[in-house]
């Protein structure tokens, strides 16, 4: 689905054990497109950028994503959650609903 984009704010140190965990990773179709775009954010001479993936593809990398260390697993976590926020039809959520006091 177009623009159902999974936006995703990681560290430096999140992004260079995100990098060595996709080569641990077991083969999935898309493998190539998040190393490549893990590659482009840690580049040299660029700010610190979000990674930004499909949802699909994000979901995809999330389900076999090896965590071997901590980094790894906050950056798990972190990829979680924007793939939780992301509407799955594409929609803007609505903010109402009910929170406990």
């Amino acid at each position: 689905m177009e623009g159902n984009n999974v936006t995703v704010f990681w560290t430096r140190a999140q992004l260079t054990a995100m990098r060595e965990a996709v080569e641990l990773t077991p083969q999935f179709e898309g493998r190539v497109e998040v190393r490549d775009a893990i590659r482009a954010a840690l580049r040299p001479g660029y700010a610190l950028r979000p990674l930004v993936l499909e949802r699909s593809l994000a979901e995809r990398f999330a389900g076999r994503l090896v965590t071997s260390d901590l980094p790894t697993a906050l950056a798990k976590v972190r990829l979680l959650s924007a793939i939780r926020d992301v509407p799955v039809d594409g929609s803007k959520q609505s903010q109402t609903g009910s929170r406990a006091a």
